[in-house]
């Protein structure tokens, strides 16, 4: 089956990144996906620096949301391909031939989530997990995961979260693996900013977590969970020194 992977990349007042971000997307050496950029209404200059690249941008949208999910949410609903990849205006696929190689994976007919490592600038990669650990937190970053079209037939984004509105879909996702074909590929997805939205307000993305886990797991589970969590960045912290 031959496979398309749409690219969603939402922005606010992202001048500063997004032609980069942009560039990493043209920059793919195989051109099977639909490249979709969803603007917030910025008043930057962000709008000016996307018009550069609409000959080679297949769906341009600029108008005001609700915040990052209700962007993605419009994205969700542009989106023509198979599988449906987010990259945030300040992150990078992480070289020309991300596409070409994830290909591979999503003409897989019985695939539903496909997720490999992504590399942050300080250097730091992260292993992204689909396992036991989304019961304490998003184990899956979101700019190394492709998502099957077919997931979103009944779900969209809750625009009521901020941040990591996308936990709570990885975490519906685990509690229905049994039913799901997951693969964890051996690729570097993308560069991430080690700056973004959910690392940078750390306090409203751990509230939105705990609200999350209790929203789908219910309230005593959660607790229990949300000790576990803490737990283990307790543990973290002393390994770094960084009590």
């Amino acid at each position: 089956m031959q496979s398309i992977i749409s690219i969603i990349t939402v922005v606010f007042n992202g001048v500063l990144t997004i032609e980069n971000s942009i560039k990493s997307v043209l920059s793919q050496n195989v051109r099977n996906f639909q490249y979709i950029v969803i603007d917030g209404g910025s008043t930057d200059g962000t709008v000016e620096v996307v018009e550069k690249y609409l000959d080679q941008i297949d769906v341009f949208l600029s108008e005001k949301d609700e915040g990052i999910y209700d962007a993605m949410n419009k994205g969700i609903s542009l989106a023509k391909g198979n599988f449906l990849y987010f990259l945030g205006a300040d992150d990078f696929l992480y070289n020309s031939f991300v596409t070409k190689n994830i290909e591979y994976y999503t003409s897989q007919d019985n695939c539903d989530l496909i997720f490999g490592d992504v590399k942050y600038d300080t250097g730091d990669f992260v292993r992204s997990k689909f396992d036991w650990t989304l019961l304490l937190h998003n184990s899956l970053h979101h700019q190394g995961t492709f998502y099957n079209v077919k997931l979103f037939d009944q779900f969209r984004y809750d625009t009521s979260f901020r941040l990591i509105s996308d936990y709570e879909l990885n975490l519906k996702l685990y509690l229905n693996k049994r039913n799901l074909v997951v693969k964890k590929v051996p690729l570097t997805i993308s560069l991430c900013s080690d700056n973004g939205a959910s690392r940078s307000m750390l306090s409203i993305a751990l509230r939105e977590t705990n609200q999350i886990r209790e929203k789908c797991l219910g309230a005593t589970k959660s607790f229990i969970f949300s000790l576990l969590y803490k737990l283990k960045l307790k543990l973290w912290h002393v390994r770094h020194n960084q009590l």
